[in-house]
């Protein structure tokens, strides 16, 4: 029987991000599906302890990295750094290079993920060590079972939303905008799920931004991403040849989504899934 990953809802983009992200950490041979009717990710292959067991020692050291100290931010980064950096990386820090910068600029930058809907003062590749560290089982004495219980929250749920801990914008939940809120949104503290983040955050890789076009899955007039779902268990293989050809997703049980982006102030976020017809 598959693992039912309740809260991971495939029509949401933090939902889907956050359960390939987690097949992409997985041991080889676990794979994935959503549920026809429900649309909730389904993990076959491996069971519930091995699978927690299994994020507990990925996270040991993961705020180490050589892709969470290459630079504080995505944004205004130097095209002859990315250069010089991409042709000495090896294979696992090229593949978040990728997923990050494209060159094409005229005025020396780097083109920046079309997934970076941070803005102002937050520093996207600063927030995921600071996430990382968090969630490293070594951190301190019973760390171990606060982050079991962080990752048993993200795949099973509910989601509490009780971490300070801000989405990347990617979790249309968290969206406030301030008309609204109380009070400013700046002003109010963060509502978050730590484990289900960091897991949409290891997802990156599978969405490289491409040379005069953008990260996969974007359109642009208006702006939004787009994402399939898929009902057939499929391995990190498969999953990355569908999301290139996104169209077969009907053909093997599945559904295509579509999210718009929304401002609050200079903070991006992603809206709720629509099923794209």
């Amino acid at each position: 029987m598959p693992l039912e990953l309740a809260p991971m809802q495939g029509h949401t983009p933090i939902g889907f991000m956050a359960a390939v992200g987690l097949l992409r950490t997985a041991p080889i041979g676990t794979r994935l599906s959503w549920d026809r009717a429900s649309q909730t990710a389904e993990l076959h292959g491996i069971e519930k302890d091995a699978i927690l067991d299994h994020l507990i020692a990925h996270m040991a050291g993961r705020h180490l990295s050589p892709e969470l100290h290459i630079a504080d931010d995505v944004r205004k980064f130097d095209v002859e750094n990315f250069r010089t950096r991409y042709e000495a990386a090896d294979a696992s820090l090229a593949e978040w290079m990728r997923a990050w910068w494209r060159e094409g600029r005229e005025d020396g930058k780097a083109e920046t993920t079309d997934l970076c809907l941070t803005g102002g003062p937050q520093r996207m590749i600063k927030m995921a060590r600071e996430l990382a560290q968090e969630l490293d089982p070594a951190r301190k004495k019973g760390a171990e079972k606060f982050v079991r219980a962080k990752f048993e929250e993200a795949l099973f749920g509910p989601w509490r939303y009780e971490d300070q801990q801000a989405s990347w914008g990617w979790d249309p939940a968290t969206f406030r905008p301030g008309a609204l809120t109380g009070n400013a949104p700046t002003s109010m503290k963060l509502a978050g799920v730590a484990g289900a983040y960091w897991l949409a955050w290891e997802s990156q890789p599978l969405f490289p931004c491409l040379h005069g076009q953008g990260t996969l899955g974007f359109e642009f007039r208006p702006r939004a991403w787009t994402w399939p779902t898929w009902a057939e268990p499929l391995d990190i293989h498969a999953v990355r040849a569908l999301l290139r050809q996104p169209q077969e997703a009907r053909a093997i049980g599945g559904m295509r989504y579509r999210s718009g982006i929304v401002l609050a102030g200079k903070i991006q976020w992603f809206e709720p899934g629509r099923v794209v017809v």
